[in-house]
């Protein structure tokens, strides 16, 4: 794989900038938002009018209502959370600086999902994460993106869960080498939309899928704006009441707007297809907090000449993460 990229570096100097997208994709996680269906449920506040069953006192005290409990807006939700990992391929300004390193990361996200109609739940929040490497060749670099839009549950269906968001994406990079449209920086602006279900749910066994269209409305470098089609796929195992494991998969065709590269090696249609393989096994000292050590095996392959954008690596290590809602 490296041999392919440093063959095609040597042979055309305007592949040597290194490509955002390919090159961080493994670190910055899912390609869908991940919702609890229970957690919307339970802001189901009078989704309805309903009303007692006929009796023979209707005359004299009219029909009777049931009235749902108020349970007010809810409550803001704030994630934190920290790690210590190491990959075999940490990003670099070009693909012969990628090597190996330990790297630190941080993430705090904030999200409000309040009710706005029966079963219909805005979506908004803000999401920043920062990646420190060891290694003096990788680029340390920060991810932020913040989104709104709706969510729909589907009760009916089984709790199938429905959602559509604006989102806007920037990567900042520290040490400046990358020169995308001008800038050290990097941003996309893009619509999502897609579907989640649960499909099987027992005390001890937790799997659910999603699918998700993300059309990208504008971005820093024309070459690198896409449309992304994508399915996740995650199976938790709730081993004893505080210790879990779960296996994850995400597959993702990216499929480009403009052409890339320079004759001859150009690329009329540039399409990605990117995999990632998770495990996780976490423990859970309370409902909100948690401990866990995880391992993820990313896979990227590309149409584009001589493997320039194609990447593999391997990412472990172990963090703590905790939720608070106020």
């Amino acid at each position: 794989m490296r041999t392919a990229a440093l063959l095609s570096l040597a042979l055309v100097p305007s592949l040597a900038t290194a490509d955002v997208l390919s090159s961080f994709d493994h670190l910055l996680g899912d390609s869908r938002p991940d919702y609890d269906p229970a957690q919307l449920e339970a802001r189901e506040v009078d989704s309805g009018r309903d009303f007692a069953p006929f009796s023979p006192g209707d005359s004299d005290l009219g029909v009777q209502e049931i009235l749902g409990e108020y349970k007010g807006l809810p409550p803001v939700r704030l994630e934190l959370s920290t790690g210590l990992y190491w990959t075999d391929n940490a990003p670099a300004a070009t693909r012969q600086l990628d090597d190996e390193s330990w790297f630190w990361t941080g993430r705090a996200a904030v999200s409000w999902q309040p009710r706005i109609g029966p079963g219909w739940f805005a979506d908004l929040g803000l999401d920043a994460s920062f990646f420190e490497f060891d290694d003096g060749n990788a680029t340390d670099f920060q991810n932020y993106v913040v989104y709104a839009g709706a969510v729909k549950l589907l009760p009916d269906l089984h709790d199938l869960l429905l959602f559509g968001r604006f989102e806007y994406q920037f990567l900042s990079f520290d040490n400046g080498v990358f020169g995308l449209g001008g800038s050290d920086d990097y941003s996309a602006a893009r619509v999502r939309v897609g579907a989640q279900k649960v499909l099987f749910n027992t005390p001890h066994h937790h799997l659910s899928a999603g699918i998700s269209a993300a059309f990208d409305l504008a971005a820093d470098d024309s070459t690198l704006q896409r449309n992304e089609y994508a399915l996740d796929v995650h199976y938790t195992w709730f081993i004893v009441d505080k210790l879990s494991a779960t296996v994850s998969y995400r597959g993702a065709f990216w499929d480009f707007d403009s052409p890339t590269g320079v004759l001859p090696f150009y690329t009329e249609d540039r399409q990605d297809f990117n995999q990632l393989v998770g495990l996780e096994l976490a423990y859970h000292p309370c409902k909100s907090s948690k401990i866990y050590t995880s391992v993820f095996f990313s896979d990227s392959n590309s149409n584009t000449p001589l493997g320039a954008n194609d990447s593999q690596s391997w990412t472990a290590g172990l963090g703590v993460g905790a939720v608070f809602e106020f």
